[in-house]
């Protein structure tokens, strides 16, 4: 599944994400219990470095339609020069994925 990353109240998206995976955490995680993993080779779609706004909330749509608010929870590079992360979903259910 894809997706795509928009920084609030902002009509481009920041990232293009090609790989994305919703996981559901167990019960010690009850007021976020979702996480997204994410694979990307266009961590920085535009010109706003997404690294220097982890504290900001973003907005995840995803390519079956559903939406939700995220935090930018960890970002990394795999072998292959990849960006690759987690964001926390803060709002909406996403469910059944």
């Amino acid at each position: 599944m894809k997706a795509t990353l928009y920084m609030q109240n902002k009509k481009e998206p920041v990232a293009v994400l090609d790989e994305v995976t919703i996981v559901q955490m167990n019960d010690n995680h009850q007021k976020s219990p979702y996480r997204i993993s994410f694979s990307t080779s266009k961590l920085n779609a535009t010109r706003t470095m997404l690294e220097l706004h982890r504290d900001e909330t973003l907005r995840v749509r995803l390519d079956d339609g559903r939406e939700a608010d995220v935090l930018l929870q960890h970002t990394s590079m795999d072998s292959k020069g990849n960006a690759v992360g987690v964001l926390r979903v803060l709002s909406a259910t996403l469910g059944n994925a």
